[in-house]
């Protein structure tokens, strides 16, 4: 289970649920990529289930 830790490794209570990710932000990747600049905005989301703490293996 994921758990927020501040810069010195200690534990913060914070709750997560998900995380809120932007794709296709930045624009010389998108231009190496040889893709398109999108219209709007790409949002995906990361549940819970998905994040370890940096400490935990994979």
């Amino acid at each position: 289970m994921y758990q927020h830790r501040n810069w010195q490794g200690a534990l913060l209570d914070y709750p997560v649920s998900k995380v809120v990710c932007v794709g296709s932000n930045y624009a010389n990747h998108i231009k190496e990529m040889g893709s398109a600049t999108p219209e709007e905005p790409v949002l995906f989301i990361k549940p819970e289930t998905a994040l370890c703490d940096i400490r935990q293996p994979l």
